[in-house]
């Protein structure tokens, strides 16, 4: 089950609160954070799914160490073309001329000779089988005595949001009661409604707000649910025109509400610039604004602790940084003394205080990455002695953090693997506080992820160990306890792949600038441990942005679809990411994304030169900026690949900010209108640097027309240029529902068929025929 630790989750800062109560051990197809609180906004690979489990998607692992001096971009003298764009008109989702030339491209596809309807449906059967065992684990998450969780199977793809008693589940003899069947309320309805979250008033526990989205969008409504009643509320708390919005209780009878009514009240990112407080049965419209962000603002969220009853506001000025407000004895929102990029979060009393970049304060200097401590009372009386509980090295990631009713855990990177540390805080007889350190058990190579089961509740926790061969396990430990290693075991994934002949290496490539790059190799040991191999079909896999760092994970499949059939797959940890930290991540934004390229493109040469494959068995895939990444690397090296899949991806760099999330990630890529980075965005962008006269590898480009955070518009326009210029062997598939990811497992299992069938028929033959 990947985790994921960074300075924020992808593409995003939507302030919407996502995941609450779906299910620990429930199928996931997204980017789960690793023991950390909600990213601030959503992530371009974080879809909708409103379940979790082994991951299926195309992104995966990663490694640290030291980024060395700058590499200069491919073209540094790049610039923007000044004629029209002729596929701009594909930018128009509904057009008649638009959807007329994806229903086209659609047919194409699917009539494509590549594309074998037998081994195609074959792995649609076994895939579905894979995300949906029905002997599976269900690790709800608990609220007081309730145990809740959204059950999917083929019968409910959209899920069955339910309950039973906590006692229940923990006597294995749990007596669910449905309270909201999706597949139903999407028939009747005539929407394909995905679950998106619930928030359950505190501490009543009869109400919630329930959030659902259309086919797995961004965009979501809001419904007021009488959980005891089984119904939704009659002239309740509802926002039914679609928007992303984010919502949080106070009092039963109030709510902070970000409102998105796609005008005034959003920034240019798309996201609510304006935190309103909404009495119960008076208009949304005519609720008081407590709080205005700027129209640059990335997005504004309001979050409140019904315990301490403390209020507080994120204004997000940029994608990484933030000014953070508490609600003051005045009823003034006041400012935390603190510079934007050091991220605010707060637990009983404590800040938590984040820096991503180095920062000093009180005389003192913190590494970017640290976690500091400090009561609040005392840092808005101007002490500034802080508990240091993370600092980073050379070889960790910056660090997540979540809790429990007594302990923060905080949980980081090392060398790729989790760790993760207990802190409790206990106050001395002289009123000093002290904070006291436990390790919390590691698992050798595999992955360890620690979960509050109920953090205002107790201290137990959850725990998943998993790695890329072994399905994960699920258990339950009490942080209380005086042994931490004594899991009581609650359940197991089923094996969905044979990993018997298996094995994992770990091994560096040498970028273009001297930098040592990690990668992971995952396939035969008879091959892998053989130095006279003969290449074979080889898939690798890659991200780099956002300082999202990808760690092992079960992957049924890639195990399905990719290593049962004797290939190797391989996770490029390249600069852009998390894996390192800070300065991992700083090295390849902006102006100096060429170094995520020319690292991959070094993995990918290492590769061939070590006889692990060749450059017409090696293909390559993303998602999101990691479709960016495969797409830019086989316009720089198209005699490097065979085949190339770019999943939901940014393409055109001139005008990503203008599509719909695309101004959040200014601080990411560069701004496309600033002469200082447009040179850079143009020198790599793919949709500009394609050409007539190279011939490619064979590509297929998926997107959602559904996706309302990065634009569809991306993937249509690279194939119509592609195809324009006379490349045959280009493709697109172009879902309606899923968002930025799924709509339910069926969607992933038949989305991700498509990608192996392509893969595989392609690199197995290992022919250039298949090029113009």
């Amino acid at each position: 089950m990947r985790a994921i630790v960074g300075i924020a989750h992808e593409y995003g800062r939507s302030g919407k609160r996502h995941g609450v109560g779906t299910g620990f051990g429930q199928p996931r197809h997204d980017e789960g954070t690793l023991a950390t609180r909600a990213p601030r906004m959503p992530a371009a690979d974080a879809s909708q799914s409103t379940s979790r489990q082994p991951s299926a998607s195309a992104a995966r692992l990663t490694l640290p160490l030291h980024a060395m001096p700058l590499a200069k971009n491919a073209m540094p003298h790049a610039s923007w073309p000044e004629q029209a764009d002729p596929h701009q008109f594909l930018e128009e989702l509904d057009s008649a001329a638009s959807v007329g030339w994806v229903d086209a491209q659609n047919a194409r596809t699917h009539d494509a000779p590549w594309l074998d309807e037998a081994h195609y449906r074959a792995l649609v059967e076994r895939f579905t089988q894979a995300l949906l065992p029905r002997e599976r684990p269900v690790i709800p998450q608990r609220w007081q005595d309730w145990a809740y969780d959204v059950w999917q199977d083929e019968q409910h793809p959209k899920g069955l949001w339910r309950r039973t008693r906590w006692t229940s589940w923990r006597s294995g003899h749990a007596d669910w009661q449905t309270l909201i069947d999706l597949d139903a309320l999407g028939e009747a309805q005539g929407v394909q409604w995905v679950f998106d979250d619930q928030l359950i008033l505190e501490p009543d526990g009869d109400r919630a707000l329930i959030v659902l989205s259309d086919g797995g969008a961004d965009a979501v409504v809001v419904r007021e649910f009488d959980i005891a009643q089984c119904r939704f509320v009659d002239d309740g708390f509802s926002i039914e025109a679609a928007g992303k919005h984010s919502v949080e209780w106070i009092d039963r009878d109030t709510i902070y509400v970000g409102w998105d009514d796609g005008g005034a009240t959003v920034t240019r990112s798309g996201y609510p610039r304006e935190v309103r407080r909404w009495t119960r049965g008076t208009p949304l419209s005519s609720a008081p604004v407590v709080f205005r962000g700027a129209r640059g603002d990335i997005s504004v969220d309001a979050q409140y602790d019904p315990l301490d009853r403390h209020h507080a506001i994120e204004q997000a000025i940029n994608f990484y940084d933030a000014n953070t407000y508490r609600l003051a004895e005045d009823g003034a929102w006041a400012r935390y003394d603190v510079p934007p990029h050091v991220e605010v979060g707060y637990w009983s009393g404590w800040l938590l205080l984040q820096p991503r970049l180095d920062w000093t304060c009180g005389g003192a200097r913190y590494a970017g990455g640290s976690l500091l401590a400090i009561r609040e009372d005392a840092f808005v009386a101007g002490e500034r002695a802080f508990a240091a509980l993370f600092e980073p090295n050379e070889r960790t990631s910056a660090c997540g953090w979540t809790h429990t009713r007594r302990y923060v855990l905080v949980s980081w990177l090392d060398d790729v693997l989790t760790r993760t540390m207990l802190w409790l805080p206990e106050r001395q007889d002289d009123g000093a506080w002290r904070w006291h350190a436990r390790p919390f058990p590691a698992r050798g190579l595999a992955q360890v992820d620690v979960s509050p089961v109920e953090p205002t509740f107790d201290d137990e926790v959850y725990v998943s160990v998993d790695d890329y061969l072994k399905p994960p396990e699920y258990s339950l430990a009490n942080l209380a306890s005086d042994d931490l290693s004594a899991w009581t075991l609650l359940d197991r994934w089923p094996t969905q792949f044979d990993a018997s002949e298996l094995t994992v290496r770990r091994e560096h490539a040498r970028s273009r600038d001297g930098t040592l790059v990690p990668y992971t190799l995952v396939g035969p040991r008879d091959v892998l441990d053989n130095a006279a191999r003969a290449p074979r079909p080889c898939l690798l896999n890659g991200y780099g942005g956002f300082a999202i760092a990808l760690t092992p994970d079960y992957d049924p499949l890639l195990g399905i679809g990719w290593l049962e059939k004797g290939g190797i797959a391989v996770f490029a940890h390249i600069r852009g990411g998390g894996e390192f930290g800070t300065q991992w991540h700083e090295s390849a934004r902006q102006t100096q994304r060429q170094r995520s390229f020319d690292d991959f493109i070094a993995v990918a040469e290492k590769l061939v030169a070590d006889g692990v494959t060749s450059a017409a068995q090696l293909g390559i895939r993303g998602g999101s900026n990691g479709g960016l990444l495969v797409a830019a690397c086989m316009i720089q090296r198209p005699d490097l690949f065979g085949a190339v899949v770019s999943d939901v991806p940014l393409l055109d760099m001139q005008r990503y900010a203008l599509l719909h999330a695309g101004a959040s990630w200014l601080d990411e890529f560069g701004d496309p209108d600033d002469p200082a980075h447009a040179s850079a965005l143009a020198a790599y962008s793919p949709y500009h640097r394609v050409a007539r006269d190279i011939a490619y590898p064979p590509a297929l480009f998926t997107t959602s027309t559904s996706d309302d955070r990065v634009h569809p518009a991306h993937a249509r326009k690279m194939v119509a240029r592609m195809q324009a210029q006379g490349h045959r062997n280009v493709w697109l598939i172009e879902k309606t529902d899923g968002g930025h990811g799924s709509a339910d497992a069926i969607d992933t299992a038949e989305h991700e068929a498509i990608g192996y069938v392509f893969l595989w028929t392609h690199l197995s033959r290992g022919a250039h025929d298949a090029r113009e």
